[in-house]
């Protein structure tokens, strides 16, 4: 039974549909973009990400190089959530109706991929998510959402069997006032509780200010054991190294958005010696310098791969996304649970020696 047939209110939709028999001579029309190729939407936050963007185009141009499909090339439609609030919506209803996509791929935060998903959900329209980890995306239960990122309570499940590994202890998470980072703090702090049976320490960090004495001292002073740190911001390199420096023996975890964040500036992993990081190893990373572009490039893979095995018809691209397995990515072998979450757990990395070295092996 695939996950549309088990949303009851739209049953109706997830009758027996044989992709292959409904498109044998052509593809339909009205499942073409206006300029008449297979068109895959991407949603960025703002143009300033039209460099991740080049992972997603990357991937229609291999495709339109090894014939495409049905004699037609694929066809990828970018649009930003840039602007008033309410601008993802706008945008992914634009996509669907006006540009005819057959998938929209994101790269958002959370607040603006709950709007996309609802745009997919009243479209039946597949929403694939590369960016967003907070897990209430994938609690409706909504057939047309999927994650190829993991969600913060699988990423939090992971640093915490690291910590026990290490022996346990006083745990601190460092803060901030951001949409993404407050559901992550969620998850981070539930499982510290629940391994531990000590809620961590927030310590909250202001980022207007490029010196941290105030932060320095409370990570100290609190004497932490493991610290962990779910986001990147500013001069995050200066604060590290000063507690190598004064707490050699603190360890530190960095969640996937922290190394988006230290990929994003460029800050080179020497800075960040001994610190534990969800994410991705560099040598699957080899096409891209970033593990944000890697995860964009195997999510507009899967829906390509997708229309070669069931065609065009949205219905039959959101089953088969669902109920197959993917072993081409670049992030490894992807499936979805009944949630649309990646069933995989998510690697973490250590920093040694300058150099990433994967301690799990998922």
């Amino acid at each position: 039974m695939t996950r549309l047939s088990r949303y009851l209110f739209l049953a109706i939709v997830a009758l027996p549909f044989d992709g292959a028999a409904q498109d044998q001579q052509r593809v339909p029309g009205e499942h073409l973009t206006p300029s008449g190729k297979i068109g895959i939407g991407l949603l960025l936050p703002d143009p300033s990400y039209w460099k991740v963007a080049e992972a997603a185009e990357l991937a229609i141009l291999e495709a339109n190089d090894a014939g495409g499909y049905k004699q037609h090339d694929f066809e990828l439609i970018i649009r930003t959530a840039e602007g008033f609030w309410g601008a993802g919506s706008k945008e992914s209803v634009s996509l669907v109706y006006e540009d005819r996509v057959r998938a929209i791929i994101g790269s958002l935060d959370g607040r603006n991929g709950h709007l996309a998903e609802q745009v997919a959900t009243k479209s039946h329209l597949t929403y694939m998510e590369t960016f967003a980890t907070e897990p209430t995306l994938s609690q409706a239960f909504v057939p047309w959402f999927m994650r190829v990122v993991p969600n913060d309570d699988q990423q939090a499940a992971v640093i915490l069997d690291q910590i026990q590994k290490e022996g346990g202890g006083k745990t601190g998470i460092l803060s901030v006032e951001s949409y993404d980072t407050r559901y992550a703090i969620k998850s981070l702090t539930k499982a510290v509780t629940q391994k531990t049976g000590m809620a961590p320490v927030l310590i909250p960090l202001d980022t207007s200010h490029t010196r941290q004495q105030r932060v320095f001292g409370q990570i100290i002073s609190n004497e932490l054991d493991h610290l962990i740190i779910p986001y990147y911001a500013a001069n995050m390199s200066d604060l590290i190294q000063s507690l190598g420096t004064q707490k050699p023996g603190l360890k530190i975890y960095g969640t996937l958005h922290f190394k988006m964040g230290m990929e994003s500036r460029e800050s080179g992993s020497e800075a960040f010696e001994g610190i534990y990081l969800i994410g991705l190893h560099a040598a699957r990373e080899s096409k891209f310098p970033d593990c944000r572009s890697a995860y964009l490039y195997d999510a507009v893979n899967l829906v390509i791969n997708a229309i070669q095995h069931v065609g065009t018809d949205r219905t039959s691209i959101t089953n088969y996304l669902s109920e197959s397995t993917f072993y081409k990515g670049l992030s490894g072998t992807i499936s979805f649970d009944e949630l649309g979450n990646r069933k995989s757990v998510p690697s973490l990395l250590r920093i040694e020696n300058g150099s990433l070295h994967v301690l799990n092996h998922p």
